[in-house]
Protein backbone atom coordinates (compact mmCIF):
# COMPACT_ATOMS: atom_id res chain seq x y z
CA UNK A 1 0.00 0.00 0.00
CA UNK A 2 1.53 3.43 -0.99
CA UNK A 3 0.99 7.09 0.31
CA UNK A 4 -1.89 9.04 -0.49
CA UNK A 5 -1.30 12.86 -0.39
CA UNK A 6 -3.98 15.36 -0.70
CA UNK A 7 -3.85 18.72 -2.21
CA UNK A 8 -6.82 21.20 -1.40
CA UNK A 9 -6.36 25.02 -2.74
CA UNK A 10 -9.17 26.47 -0.66
CA UNK A 11 -8.61 24.95 2.73
CA UNK A 12 -5.18 23.17 2.68
CA UNK A 13 -2.33 24.65 4.21
CA UNK A 14 1.81 23.87 2.99
CA UNK A 15 2.32 23.75 6.32
CA UNK A 16 0.33 20.45 6.67
CA UNK A 17 1.46 16.79 6.25
CA UNK A 18 -0.81 16.69 3.11
CA UNK A 19 -1.90 12.50 4.23
CA UNK A 20 -5.30 13.30 5.37
CA UNK A 21 -8.15 15.55 3.29
CA UNK A 22 -8.46 17.59 7.02
CA UNK A 23 -4.25 17.91 6.41
CA UNK A 24 -4.18 18.27 2.49
CA UNK A 25 -1.64 20.68 0.90
CA UNK A 26 -2.35 23.92 -0.89
CA UNK A 27 -0.34 24.09 -3.86
CA UNK A 28 0.77 22.84 -6.87
CA UNK A 29 4.69 24.25 -5.38
CA UNK A 30 4.24 21.69 -2.20
CA UNK A 31 2.80 18.46 -4.36
CA UNK A 32 5.98 18.93 -6.55
CA UNK A 33 8.23 18.87 -3.46
CA UNK A 34 6.91 15.20 -2.88
CA UNK A 35 9.18 12.20 -3.75
CA UNK A 36 6.69 9.70 -4.87
CA UNK A 37 7.26 5.83 -4.82
CA UNK A 38 4.96 2.58 -6.30
CA UNK A 39 1.50 3.24 -5.18
CA UNK A 40 1.34 6.93 -3.97
CA UNK A 41 -1.38 9.16 -4.87
CA UNK A 42 -1.74 12.63 -5.23
CA UNK A 43 -5.44 13.07 -5.02
CA UNK A 44 -7.18 16.83 -5.67
CA UNK A 45 -9.87 17.90 -4.33
CA UNK A 46 -12.85 18.31 -6.82
CA UNK A 47 -14.16 21.93 -7.10
CA UNK A 48 -10.75 23.49 -6.96
CA UNK A 49 -8.79 25.00 -9.25
CA UNK A 50 -4.71 25.67 -9.28
CA UNK A 51 -2.99 27.94 -11.68
CA UNK A 52 0.99 26.94 -12.65
CA UNK A 53 2.63 23.29 -13.39
CA UNK A 54 2.24 20.39 -11.93
CA UNK A 55 5.19 18.14 -12.26
CA UNK A 56 5.85 15.20 -9.86
CA UNK A 57 9.08 13.23 -9.06
CA UNK A 58 9.35 9.59 -8.30
CA UNK A 59 8.73 6.45 -10.24
CA UNK A 60 5.88 3.77 -9.47
CA UNK A 61 6.39 0.23 -10.76
CA UNK A 62 4.98 -2.15 -13.30
CA UNK A 63 2.76 -3.69 -10.15
CA UNK A 64 1.94 -0.41 -8.38
CA UNK A 65 1.34 2.75 -10.64
CA UNK A 66 1.75 6.14 -8.70
CA UNK A 67 -1.29 8.18 -9.56
CA UNK A 68 -2.71 11.72 -9.77
CA UNK A 69 -6.45 11.44 -9.21
CA UNK A 70 -9.53 13.33 -7.82
CA UNK A 71 -11.73 13.10 -4.28
CA UNK A 72 -14.54 14.59 -3.25
CA UNK A 73 -17.92 16.17 -4.79
CA UNK A 74 -18.15 18.46 -6.98
CA UNK A 75 -16.28 19.55 -10.94
CA UNK A 76 -13.43 17.75 -11.76
CA UNK A 77 -10.59 20.11 -10.49
CA UNK A 78 -8.37 22.02 -12.71
CA UNK A 79 -5.02 23.19 -13.16
CA UNK A 80 -4.41 26.08 -15.71
CA UNK A 81 -0.75 25.59 -16.45
CA UNK A 82 -1.32 30.06 -17.27
CA UNK A 83 1.35 29.96 -19.79
CA UNK A 84 3.62 27.57 -18.58
CA UNK A 85 5.27 25.02 -20.87
CA UNK A 86 2.36 22.55 -19.54
CA UNK A 87 -0.47 22.04 -17.26
CA UNK A 88 0.91 18.58 -16.15
CA UNK A 89 4.47 17.85 -17.03
CA UNK A 90 5.81 14.01 -16.81
CA UNK A 91 9.69 14.50 -17.09
CA UNK A 92 11.33 11.52 -16.90
CA UNK A 93 9.07 9.45 -14.47
CA UNK A 94 7.53 5.86 -15.00
CA UNK A 95 4.86 4.29 -14.16
CA UNK A 96 2.19 6.96 -13.54
CA UNK A 97 -1.16 7.29 -14.33
CA UNK A 98 -3.29 10.54 -14.66
CA UNK A 99 -7.30 10.20 -14.39
CA UNK A 100 -10.23 12.81 -14.25
CA UNK A 101 -9.01 16.26 -14.48
CA UNK A 102 -9.54 19.27 -16.19
CA UNK A 103 -6.47 20.83 -17.75
CA UNK A 104 -6.04 23.96 -19.96
CA UNK A 105 -2.86 26.51 -20.58
CA UNK A 106 -4.44 29.83 -21.03
CA UNK A 107 -1.63 32.67 -22.49
CA UNK A 108 -1.76 35.91 -24.36
CA UNK A 109 0.94 34.77 -26.65
CA UNK A 110 1.44 31.79 -28.58
CA UNK A 111 4.53 29.82 -28.17
CA UNK A 112 4.81 26.06 -27.71
CA UNK A 113 3.11 24.55 -25.29
CA UNK A 114 1.36 21.59 -23.73
CA UNK A 115 -1.93 20.70 -21.41
CA UNK A 116 -0.07 17.37 -20.33
CA UNK A 117 3.21 16.59 -21.54
CA UNK A 118 5.16 13.40 -20.76
CA UNK A 119 8.91 13.79 -21.49
CA UNK A 120 10.94 10.44 -21.43
CA UNK A 121 14.26 10.59 -19.81
CA UNK A 122 17.61 10.76 -22.19
CA UNK A 123 18.91 7.26 -21.56
CA UNK A 124 17.29 4.42 -21.00
CA UNK A 125 13.67 3.20 -21.19
CA UNK A 126 10.95 5.53 -19.63
CA UNK A 127 8.03 3.12 -19.42
CA UNK A 128 4.42 3.22 -17.91
CA UNK A 129 2.40 6.35 -18.66
CA UNK A 130 -1.36 6.54 -18.72
CA UNK A 131 -3.70 9.05 -19.29
CA UNK A 132 -7.57 8.99 -19.07
CA UNK A 133 -10.47 10.41 -18.32
CA UNK A 134 -9.18 14.03 -18.67
CA UNK A 135 -10.89 16.94 -20.17
CA UNK A 136 -8.26 18.96 -22.04
CA UNK A 137 -9.21 22.46 -23.46
CA UNK A 138 -7.79 25.90 -24.18
CA UNK A 139 -4.31 25.29 -24.59
CA UNK A 140 -2.52 28.60 -26.30
CA UNK A 141 -0.17 26.74 -27.96
CA UNK A 142 1.02 27.25 -31.15
CA UNK A 143 -0.38 26.65 -34.30
CA UNK A 144 1.92 28.44 -37.14
CA UNK A 145 3.86 25.97 -39.60
CA UNK A 146 6.35 28.28 -41.01
CA UNK A 147 8.24 28.83 -37.94
CA UNK A 148 11.38 27.95 -37.11
CA UNK A 149 12.44 24.11 -36.11
CA UNK A 150 11.07 23.01 -32.15
CA UNK A 151 8.99 26.24 -32.33
CA UNK A 152 6.30 25.46 -35.04
CA UNK A 153 2.71 23.80 -34.30
CA UNK A 154 4.51 20.10 -35.12
CA UNK A 155 6.12 20.39 -31.25
CA UNK A 156 2.75 20.94 -28.72
CA UNK A 157 -0.48 19.23 -27.88
CA UNK A 158 -3.13 18.92 -25.58
CA UNK A 159 -1.65 15.46 -25.14
CA UNK A 160 2.37 15.59 -26.09
CA UNK A 161 4.54 12.49 -25.49
CA UNK A 162 8.22 13.04 -26.87
CA UNK A 163 11.80 11.84 -26.08
CA UNK A 164 14.72 14.29 -25.52
CA UNK A 165 16.96 13.73 -28.70
CA UNK A 166 16.52 10.56 -31.01
CA UNK A 167 15.90 7.48 -30.04
CA UNK A 168 17.56 4.43 -29.99
CA UNK A 169 16.67 0.53 -29.05
CA UNK A 170 17.95 1.15 -25.96
CA UNK A 171 16.59 4.89 -25.30
CA UNK A 172 12.82 5.12 -25.80
CA UNK A 173 9.44 5.59 -24.14
CA UNK A 174 7.30 2.03 -23.79
CA UNK A 175 3.67 1.11 -22.82
CA UNK A 176 2.03 5.02 -23.48
CA UNK A 177 -1.63 4.83 -23.12
CA UNK A 178 -3.99 7.61 -23.67
CA UNK A 179 -7.54 6.49 -23.21
CA UNK A 180 -11.14 8.40 -23.25
CA UNK A 181 -10.10 11.94 -22.94
CA UNK A 182 -12.23 14.60 -24.29
CA UNK A 183 -10.16 17.32 -25.92
CA UNK A 184 -11.56 20.28 -26.99
CA UNK A 185 -10.95 24.06 -28.16
CA UNK A 186 -7.06 23.85 -28.43
CA UNK A 187 -5.40 26.06 -30.31
CA UNK A 188 -1.95 22.81 -30.48
CA UNK A 189 -2.85 19.54 -32.53
CA UNK A 190 -4.89 17.29 -30.46
CA UNK A 191 -2.49 14.28 -29.27
CA UNK A 192 0.86 14.02 -30.50
CA UNK A 193 3.84 11.26 -30.46
CA UNK A 194 7.57 11.84 -31.60
CA UNK A 195 10.51 12.30 -30.24
CA UNK A 196 12.62 16.17 -30.37
CA UNK A 197 14.90 15.68 -33.10
CA UNK A 198 12.63 13.69 -36.32
CA UNK A 199 14.85 11.11 -38.04
CA UNK A 200 12.93 8.98 -40.43
CA UNK A 201 14.79 5.69 -39.12
CA UNK A 202 14.37 6.12 -35.61
CA UNK A 203 11.57 4.00 -35.19
CA UNK A 204 12.00 2.57 -31.15
CA UNK A 205 8.61 3.43 -29.00
CA UNK A 206 6.80 0.16 -28.24
CA UNK A 207 3.40 -0.11 -27.26
CA UNK A 208 1.63 3.22 -27.71
CA UNK A 209 -2.13 3.28 -27.29
CA UNK A 210 -4.06 6.06 -28.30
CA UNK A 211 -7.89 5.00 -27.96
CA UNK A 212 -11.40 6.38 -27.12
CA UNK A 213 -10.67 9.77 -27.41
CA UNK A 214 -12.54 12.97 -28.47
CA UNK A 215 -11.24 15.60 -30.22
CA UNK A 216 -13.44 18.96 -31.33
CA UNK A 217 -11.55 22.00 -33.19
CA UNK A 218 -8.36 22.31 -32.94
CA UNK A 219 -5.43 24.63 -34.04
CA UNK A 220 -3.65 22.44 -36.42
CA UNK A 221 -4.26 18.46 -36.45
CA UNK A 222 -6.01 16.04 -34.97
CA UNK A 223 -3.83 13.04 -34.20
CA UNK A 224 0.01 12.57 -35.06
CA UNK A 225 1.72 9.68 -34.01
CA UNK A 226 5.04 8.75 -35.05
CA UNK A 227 8.98 7.05 -34.06
CA UNK A 228 6.98 4.29 -32.86
CA UNK A 229 6.82 0.23 -33.72
CA UNK A 230 3.22 -1.48 -33.92
CA UNK A 231 1.20 1.82 -32.50
CA UNK A 232 -2.40 1.37 -32.19
CA UNK A 233 -4.73 4.41 -33.00
CA UNK A 234 -8.50 2.93 -32.08
CA UNK A 235 -12.16 4.21 -31.67
CA UNK A 236 -11.15 8.08 -31.44
CA UNK A 237 -13.47 10.67 -32.55
CA UNK A 238 -11.92 13.73 -34.34
CA UNK A 239 -14.06 16.43 -35.65
CA UNK A 240 -13.50 19.93 -36.60
CA UNK A 241 -9.62 19.75 -36.86
CA UNK A 242 -7.77 23.06 -38.14
CA UNK A 243 -11.40 24.93 -36.76
CA UNK A 244 -9.16 27.54 -34.55
CA UNK A 245 -6.67 27.48 -37.77
CA UNK A 246 -5.99 29.71 -40.48
CA UNK A 247 -4.63 29.26 -44.27
CA UNK A 248 -1.33 31.78 -43.43
CA UNK A 249 -0.96 30.09 -39.76
CA UNK A 250 -1.69 26.33 -40.29
CA UNK A 251 -1.25 25.52 -44.11
CA UNK A 252 -1.01 21.65 -43.98
CA UNK A 253 -2.94 19.78 -41.48
CA UNK A 254 -4.97 16.37 -41.46
CA UNK A 255 -7.80 14.27 -39.07
CA UNK A 256 -4.98 11.44 -37.88
CA UNK A 257 -1.91 10.46 -39.34
CA UNK A 258 1.35 8.35 -39.00
CA UNK A 259 5.03 9.20 -39.62
CA UNK A 260 8.19 7.22 -39.01
CA UNK A 261 6.29 4.18 -37.62
CA UNK A 262 6.23 0.74 -38.92
CA UNK A 263 3.31 -1.72 -39.31
CA UNK A 264 0.61 1.01 -37.71
CA UNK A 265 -2.81 0.27 -37.16
CA UNK A 266 -5.52 2.74 -37.62
CA UNK A 267 -8.77 1.49 -36.97
CA UNK A 268 -12.59 2.03 -35.65
CA UNK A 269 -11.82 5.86 -35.45
CA UNK A 270 -14.77 8.82 -36.92
CA UNK A 271 -12.88 11.98 -38.81
CA UNK A 272 -15.19 14.85 -39.74
CA UNK A 273 -15.26 18.29 -41.09
CA UNK A 274 -11.26 18.41 -41.14
CA UNK A 275 -10.30 21.98 -42.76
CA UNK A 276 -8.20 22.32 -45.82
CA UNK A 277 -6.05 24.61 -45.89
CA UNK A 278 -2.89 25.10 -48.37
CA UNK A 279 -3.39 21.57 -49.28
CA UNK A 280 -4.39 18.31 -47.40
CA UNK A 281 -7.08 18.43 -45.48
CA UNK A 282 -7.68 14.83 -45.40
CA UNK A 283 -8.53 12.35 -42.70
CA UNK A 284 -6.27 10.30 -43.07
CA UNK A 285 -2.73 10.22 -44.02
CA UNK A 286 0.44 7.64 -44.15
CA UNK A 287 3.13 10.01 -44.16
CA UNK A 288 6.85 10.27 -44.45
CA UNK A 289 9.33 7.59 -43.43
CA UNK A 290 6.69 5.08 -42.41
CA UNK A 291 7.85 1.41 -42.97
CA UNK A 292 6.41 -1.56 -42.65
CA UNK A 293 2.41 -1.97 -43.75
CA UNK A 294 0.32 0.94 -42.33
CA UNK A 295 -3.52 -0.78 -42.37
CA UNK A 296 -6.47 1.68 -41.84
CA UNK A 297 -9.58 -0.42 -41.26
CA UNK A 298 -13.20 0.04 -40.29
CA UNK A 299 -13.03 3.49 -40.46
CA UNK A 300 -15.85 6.00 -40.81
CA UNK A 301 -14.77 9.31 -42.41
CA UNK A 302 -17.06 12.07 -43.71
CA UNK A 303 -17.07 15.99 -45.45
CA UNK A 304 -13.45 16.40 -44.61
CA UNK A 305 -12.55 19.01 -47.47
CA UNK A 306 -9.34 17.53 -48.48
CA UNK A 307 -10.61 14.23 -48.89
CA UNK A 308 -10.07 10.60 -47.58
CA UNK A 309 -6.16 9.71 -47.32
CA UNK A 310 -3.64 11.21 -48.25
CA UNK A 311 -0.29 9.64 -49.71
CA UNK A 312 3.28 10.82 -48.47
CA UNK A 313 5.02 7.54 -48.30
CA UNK A 314 7.83 8.96 -50.18
CA UNK A 315 8.28 12.19 -48.52
CA UNK A 316 12.21 11.27 -46.96
CA UNK A 317 11.32 7.59 -47.66
CA UNK A 318 12.25 4.79 -45.68
CA UNK A 319 13.50 1.90 -47.36
CA UNK A 320 11.55 -0.38 -45.64
CA UNK A 321 8.04 0.92 -46.40
CA UNK A 322 6.36 -1.71 -47.91
CA UNK A 323 2.37 -0.34 -48.39
CA UNK A 324 -0.79 1.07 -46.87
CA UNK A 325 -3.88 -1.07 -46.82
CA UNK A 326 -7.03 0.75 -46.67
CA UNK A 327 -10.02 -1.85 -45.97
CA UNK A 328 -13.57 -1.53 -44.51
CA UNK A 329 -13.49 1.87 -44.33
CA UNK A 330 -16.66 4.20 -45.24
CA UNK A 331 -16.19 7.54 -46.77
CA UNK A 332 -18.85 9.85 -47.13
CA UNK A 333 -18.24 13.21 -49.25
CA UNK A 334 -14.60 14.17 -48.20
CA UNK A 335 -13.36 16.66 -50.51
CA UNK A 336 -11.29 15.91 -53.58
CA UNK A 337 -11.41 12.73 -53.82
CA UNK A 338 -10.43 9.48 -52.46
CA UNK A 339 -6.98 9.47 -52.27
CA UNK A 340 -4.13 12.42 -52.44
CA UNK A 341 -1.54 12.00 -54.16
CA UNK A 342 0.14 8.56 -55.51
CA UNK A 343 3.82 8.67 -54.22
CA UNK A 344 4.78 5.42 -56.44
CA UNK A 345 4.28 3.10 -53.40
CA UNK A 346 1.47 0.07 -53.24
CA UNK A 347 -1.74 1.08 -51.79
CA UNK A 348 -4.42 -1.77 -51.92
CA UNK A 349 -7.53 -0.35 -51.07
CA UNK A 350 -10.59 -3.27 -50.67
CA UNK A 351 -14.16 -3.61 -48.83
CA UNK A 352 -14.14 -0.10 -48.73
CA UNK A 353 -17.40 2.03 -49.54
CA UNK A 354 -17.11 5.64 -51.64
CA UNK A 355 -19.42 7.87 -51.34
CA UNK A 356 -19.82 11.70 -53.05
CA UNK A 357 -23.00 13.52 -54.75
CA UNK A 358 -20.10 15.60 -56.63
CA UNK A 359 -17.58 14.57 -59.46
CA UNK A 360 -14.49 13.74 -58.03
CA UNK A 361 -10.76 12.26 -59.01
CA UNK A 362 -9.93 9.16 -57.28
CA UNK A 363 -6.38 10.76 -57.05
CA UNK A 364 -5.79 13.97 -57.09
CA UNK A 365 -2.75 15.22 -58.58
CA UNK A 366 -1.65 11.93 -59.87
CA UNK A 367 -2.62 8.96 -61.90
CA UNK A 368 -3.15 6.52 -58.81
CA UNK A 369 -1.17 3.85 -61.01
CA UNK A 370 0.05 2.65 -57.46
CA UNK A 371 -3.56 2.11 -56.04
CA UNK A 372 -5.20 -1.30 -56.30
CA UNK A 373 -9.07 -1.21 -56.02
CA UNK A 374 -10.53 -4.25 -55.34
CA UNK A 375 -14.37 -5.33 -53.95
CA UNK A 376 -14.90 -1.78 -53.27
CA UNK A 377 -18.59 0.06 -53.74
CA UNK A 378 -18.65 3.77 -55.41
CA UNK A 379 -21.52 5.38 -55.24
CA UNK A 380 -20.13 8.76 -57.10
CA UNK A 381 -21.19 10.43 -60.11
CA UNK A 382 -20.91 9.57 -63.52
CA UNK A 383 -18.19 12.22 -64.18
CA UNK A 384 -15.92 11.06 -62.14
CA UNK A 385 -12.36 10.98 -63.35
CA UNK A 386 -11.28 7.24 -62.49
CA UNK A 387 -7.57 7.99 -63.85
CA UNK A 388 -5.39 4.52 -64.10
CA UNK A 389 -5.46 2.63 -60.85
CA UNK A 390 -5.80 -1.39 -61.11
CA UNK A 391 -10.22 -1.82 -60.48
CA UNK A 392 -10.96 -5.67 -59.47
CA UNK A 393 -14.61 -6.23 -59.31
CA UNK A 394 -15.63 -3.04 -57.33
CA UNK A 395 -19.85 -1.99 -57.51
CA UNK A 396 -20.75 1.17 -59.01
CA UNK A 397 -23.98 2.80 -58.20
CA UNK A 398 -25.55 -0.20 -57.12
CA UNK A 399 -29.18 0.34 -56.67
CA UNK A 400 -29.04 -1.60 -53.22
CA UNK A 401 -25.86 0.14 -51.83
CA UNK A 402 -27.56 3.78 -53.24
CA UNK A 403 -30.45 3.47 -50.74
CA UNK A 404 -28.73 1.82 -47.98
CA UNK A 405 -26.74 5.19 -48.04
CA UNK A 406 -29.65 7.00 -47.12
CA UNK A 407 -29.88 5.89 -43.84
CA UNK A 408 -26.55 7.50 -42.53
CA UNK A 409 -28.14 9.53 -39.88
CA UNK A 410 -31.50 7.99 -39.28
CA UNK A 411 -30.29 4.65 -37.84
CA UNK A 412 -27.88 4.53 -35.20
CA UNK A 413 -26.43 1.24 -36.09
CA UNK A 414 -25.71 2.06 -39.95
CA UNK A 415 -21.85 2.16 -39.71
CA UNK A 416 -21.61 -1.29 -38.28
CA UNK A 417 -24.75 -2.94 -40.74
CA UNK A 418 -22.76 -0.79 -43.51
CA UNK A 419 -19.13 -2.33 -42.24
CA UNK A 420 -21.12 -6.11 -42.24
CA UNK A 421 -22.36 -6.26 -45.76
CA UNK A 422 -18.65 -4.59 -46.89
CA UNK A 423 -16.75 -7.61 -45.49
CA UNK A 424 -19.19 -9.77 -46.76
CA UNK A 425 -18.82 -8.79 -49.95
CA UNK A 426 -15.08 -9.19 -50.14
CA UNK A 427 -15.50 -12.66 -48.55
CA UNK A 428 -14.39 -12.02 -44.35
CA UNK A 429 -16.06 -12.16 -41.37
CA UNK A 430 -15.60 -8.74 -39.23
Amino acid sequence: MGRIFYLDAVNGNDENSGIAPDAALKSLEAANQILFGAGDKLLLKCGCEWKGMLCPHGDGDRFQFAQIGTYGDGEAPLIDGNGAYAAILLDGVSYWKVKGLRICNHSSERCVRQGICISAKSEGITAGIEISDCEIFEVDGENRRAMPVYQSMYWNGAVYVTFPGRTSAQDHLHDIIISNNYIHDVRTSGIRVNQQEDFINDIHHTHVVVRGNRIERTGSDGIIVANCISPLIDSNICFDAGALGTLEDTQLIAGIWVCATRDALIQRNEVARTRMFENDGTAFDTDWGTAGTTVFQYNYSHDNEGGFWLDCMKLNHNRDCEKTILRYNISMRDGRGIAVYDQGILTEWYGNLFFHEKPIQICSFDEGENFYFDHNVFCIPQETDWQKAHYEENIVNDSQWLELIQYETQNPNWRDHVTEKLCKFVGVTR
